[in-house]
């Protein structure tokens, strides 16, 4: 009764027993999140961030998602608050002074891209990333195989926040430390218990001109055209396993080791990589999470013995009690698994 008593004073309905079958691009069977809501980035939002702050101090469990990539839900579904961003009313504004972009952390990537293209400002290296920019920033979000490496951390100049446990806006300026390889100080802090919402980042990149912006976009589109391949229908969510890392480690992508080692892949009652395009992981409606479990226990071990490279996970595994790690979600869903034989260094590694 007291977390609704906190709900209550959200802007508008809170949904309650809502399924979340659709809050993931993925086909096997999800649960139900127990309270679902949709942040509006309105004049709305200020008061609803507020009331995410009351949560956070009284640990009370939400969590924010935006597209549904990179996440995968279990079958009991999210014992809290799902908390969903909506579209509406993204927004990108220019600032002819300082040749900045604002950008409303709800815009899309490709509307993004799009924009910046028309000024003739060289975003490129973002073209084809799935999502919001929000959670672009916050995982880093990037093309592995773009030759100039830029992923969001070369444009992102300042980014504004909402600080839930201080209950108030603040403006970051990243430092050389604030981004890694598909990742960030907003991800890291934000494990386990969400602190940080991004609400408007300033980016900015080199002026080029319109018509070499949009070469460079459209070489990249048809480059990515197949790879970039997924969605729900084809019960696909993007990678599971961090590119960046995978090329840095070994000099190829996943495609490759597939075809040097085919065993790699397995289909465990239709969890499996996708036959065509990045060979992304899918699945089908009659897979369960114990399905799941398995094929993550045998790509990381074939992986590792093949290649001597420990996975970096890069899909969110969303279970009842919130986000958890491979090694333990392997050890709920199979018993038998436990922790699939992961050496320490795994452990830490796949977290």
């Amino acid at each position: 009764m007291f977390m609704e008593k906190i709900l209550a004073k959200l802007s508008r309905e809170v949904s309650v027993n809502y399924p979340l079958a659709k809050r993931h691009l993925f086909k096997k069977k999800t649960g139900n999140a127990k309270f679902f809501y949709e942040l509006c980035f309105d004049e709305t939002m200020e008061n609803d961030l507020k009331v995410f702050g009351e949560l956070y101090k009284e640990n009370l469990p939400f969590v924010l998602f935006s597209q549904g990539t990179n996440l995968l839900i279990s079958e009991r579904g999210y014992d809290g608050l799902f908390v969903a961003v909506g579209t509406k009313g993204a927004g990108i504004k220019f600032d002819e002074k300082t040749s900045e972009f604002h950008v409303s952390a709800n815009a899309t990537v490709g509307v993004l891209v799009k924009d910046t293209t028309e000024r003739g400002y060289d975003f490129s290296p973002l073209t084809g990333v799935p999502g919001l920019v929000g959670a672009g920033i916050v995982g880093n979000s990037g093309w592995p195989a773009n030759p100039t490496k830029r992923d969001f951390d070369y444009f992102v100049k300042r980014i504004k926040v909402f600080d839930l446990q201080k209950g108030e806006f603040e403006w970051m300026t990243p430092d050389g430390d604030f981004f890694g390889t598909r990742d960030s100080f907003l991800k890291q802090q934000n494990k386990g218990k969400t602190r940080y919402i991004v609400v408007e980042s300033v980016l900015a990149s080199e002026y080029i001109g319109k018509e070499n912006v949009k070469e460079l976009v459209q070489r990249q589109t048809e480059e990515r055209r197949e790879s970039s391949y997924f969605g729900f229908k084809e019960g696909t969510a993007g990678s599971v396993f961090s590119g960046g890392h995978i090329v840095m480690a070994t000099g190829k992508k996943i495609q490759m080791m597939l075809s040097e080692n085919p065993d790699i892949n397995i289909d465990a009652n239709g969890a499996t990589f996708s036959s065509n395009g990045a060979r992304l992981f899918k699945t089908e409606p009659h897979t369960t999470d114990k399905d799941v479990a398995k094929w993550f226990s045998h790509v990381t071990q074939k992986v590792k013995e093949y290649y001597g490279h420990d996975l970096h996970k890069e899909v969110v595994l969303l279970d009842y009690d919130g986000e958890v790690t491979l090694p333990e979600f392997l050890g709920r869903y199979d018993k038998k698994l436990g922790a699939c034989g992961l050496s320490k260094k795994q452990e830490l590694e796949v977290k």
